[in-house]
């Protein structure tokens, strides 16, 4: 599976899960629990593929840090605008999952 795909696999349980959220209020008791039930599972799923896509961002090639090693010897004297502009050369994405506090960050060098 493609880490796009599951990606948007994620989203897709996302989404139910909203939807589904948004009919609890107006449910009836057995209704309610149907809802209850199907969010239990696709939260499961959900859960399932982080741990796939966690699994396939670790199995990725290392990151080459040669770049790194001057700017992080001096890390300490750099300004605040430096280290920002080391970071701005350095990072193209961080991603920042609210639901298991896991961060992501995508390099672009």
């Amino acid at each position: 599976m493609e880490v796009e795909s599951v990606k948007a696999d994620i989203l897709r349980h996302d989404t139910e899960i909203r939807s589904l959220m948004d009919r609890m209020a107006e449910a009836d008791d057995v209704l309610f629990a149907y809802i209850q039930q199907r969010i239990k599972e696709l939260h499961s799923r959900k859960s399932e593929l982080e741990r796939k896509l966690q699994t396939k961002a670790r199995k990725r090639k290392a990151i080459d840090t040669k770049p790194l090693v001057e700017p992080l010897a001096m890390w300490d004297t750099l300004t605040v605008q430096e280290k920002h502009d080391v970071a701005a050369e350095m990072i193209e994405v961080i991603y920042i999952s609210h639901h298991n506090e896991d961060i992501e960050i995508k390099f672009g060098v």
